[in-house]
């Protein structure tokens, strides 16, 4: 009787342990997408501003270099030339141009200096 007893204990033992580890181990797909995608992520400080087509456009305010930008919702409202910090990720789209794909917008100034200044 002692003997079975032990072997209760050791397979409860046994059972527990298996079941916290496929826990520990177990990841939502999810979880790991976003630490893939923050990986990537990097960030961009210039001005922001909106063409006539609606695309979107940050202008280093340093070299006058531009990159076409796309993501955030609220883009919209610093895009009338606000100076910004966009973090992101550079991507394709359909057209095969690269694009800096926004997930998070860091308003610095409602105003930009323009290279010539």
């Amino acid at each position: 009787m002692k003997e079975f007893r032990q072997l209760g204990r050791l397979l409860a033992a046994a059972f527990l342990i298996s079941g916290l580890s496929g826990s520990i181990f177990a990841q939502d797909p999810s979880d790991r997408n976003q630490r893939r995608q923050m990986k990537n992520e990097t960030s961009m400080t210039g001005c922001l501003s909106k063409d006539s087509s609606g695309n979107y456009t940050l202008t280093d305010e340093k070299t006058g270099s531009k990159t076409s930008v796309t993501g955030a919702s609220d883009l919209d409202k610093h895009a009338a030339n606000h100076r910004v910090t966009l973090i992101g990720a550079a991507k394709a789209d359909d057209s095969g141009k690269t694009v800096f794909e926004v997930s998070k917008i860091q308003h610095l100034s409602s105003s930009c200096k323009t290279s010539s200044e």
